[in-house]
């Protein structure tokens, strides 16, 4: 069962990035939309023995996205630093405005063991994982195509044991996207 549950999940996430479905878009408050993200992995047992800072203001301007695609890259990316931080660490999620621009940067930063220079710039490829006998090595491709699919940007800063930064950049709004006549302002 649990074999036939891991083909799922990876058969789904190759489906997911080779395919993703079309942009929902709707209004959304992003500090609402990572307060609710962390409500639902909060109870991961990675998430036990480490800190869980939220740092994102709630006067951030709202941003025209698919809530369900941009929950899934902030699970994905709070996930994987969880995982990749020792007991004692911290885990923080953080945003602003960028300044003189029409867009909102999204950071995540882990006090983990960091990954190793060689390793870097493989960490978008699919399939490509360092945790041998789990998940599918997907995670941060998707998350790719779904940053990119909303004609945003996503880096990965790290040190060996320094810990990891990971930076989204997404627009405030997806010029020429119709967006949702019912959606004022999601979550």
């Amino acid at each position: 069962i649990e074999g036939a549950k891991r083909i799922s999940s990876a058969v789904r996430g190759l489906l997911n990035y080779a395919r993703p479905g079309p942009l929902l878009l709707g209004r959304i408050r992003l500090d609402l939309l990572v307060a609710e993200t962390i409500t639902f992995i909060a109870h991961q047992p990675m998430f036990r023995m480490i800190r869980l800072e939220n740092r994102v203001p709630s006067n951030l301007p709202a941003i025209t996205a698919d809530a369900n695609q941009i929950s899934q890259v902030l699970m994905n990316l709070l996930l994987n630093a969880a995982q990749a931080t020792p007991p004692g660490g911290t885990v923080s999620i953080s945003a602003e405005k960028v300044m003189f621009n029409e867009k909102i940067e999204v950071r995540i930063s882990d006090t983990g063991m960091g990954i190793p220079a060689d390793i870097l710039p493989h960490v978008f490829e699919p399939f490509f994982t360092t945790k041998r006998n789990q998940g599918t090595g997907l995670g941060l491709s998707i998350s790719q195509a779904y940053v990119r699919s909303h004609s945003g940007t996503i880096h990965v800063e790290s040190m060996a044991n320094h810990g990891t930064t990971v930076r989204i950049v997404l627009p405030l709004r997806q010029e020429g996207r119709p967006v949702s006549e019912d959606a004022e302002v999601i979550v």
